[in-house]
């Protein structure tokens, strides 16, 4: 089972070892990865707006306005407050992604419309106000909302988002080192 814990320790750990992650690329000729660089530049409030604008995307997708599937677009969203995330210096650990988890329920954020207000009142907080954990809150609040609205028949669980986003990295070659290394 791929837990979100293992996801997003994969990308912790590549941006620990971003740098050189580069080097390597370049000297076999390849190109940088993307990924890698974000995670070089640091830019914070860049990983931030990106993050909202796939939020956005992820609320049209829960009020019917946008036509991808929630897979792809649960997983970009991780993938954003993830890398905004360890840009910020933040671990598993210290995320407290369970906890916001728990929290989601209990937060006053039960529709699209507080959803998708929440979030654009984070992002224009900028990264000087906005914690990491709160985009990991909204991103709860997104998954709760469509557990509340989606046949359980139909849902696509947890591990099953976690597995599409980990499916994903084992086609990028520079990740199966890590993705071999983080089990768990």
């Amino acid at each position: 089972m791929t837990t979100p814990r293992r996801i997003f320790r994969i990308y912790h750990a590549l941006g620990r070892d971003a740098e050189t992650m580069r080097d390597f690329q370049q000297a076999r000729g390849e190109k940088v990865s993307g990924t890698v660089n974000l995670l070089i530049a640091k830019d914070a409030s860049k990983l931030l707006r990106k993050w909202g604008e796939e939020m956005a995307e992820l609320c049209g997708v829960l009020d019917g306005s946008h036509d991808d599937p929630y897979i792809m677009e649960s997983t970009q969203t991780f993938y954003w407050g993830s890398l905004y995330a360890v840009v910020r210096g933040l671990d598993w650990e210290t995320l407290g992604f369970e906890e916001q988890r728990r929290a989601a329920a209990g937060c006053g954020i039960g529709t699209v419309p507080e959803l998708k207000t929440a979030v654009e009142r984070l992002v224009a907080a900028g990264p000087e106000v906005a914690k990491p954990a709160k985009l990991f809150l909204m991103w709860n609040c997104a998954d709760l909302i469509y557990r509340r609205q989606t046949p359980a028949a139909d849902q696509r669980s947890l591990a099953e988002l976690m597995a599409y986003d980990l499916h994903e990295m084992n086609g990028r070659d520079y990740l199966k080192p890590i993705i071999e290394r983080i089990i768990d």
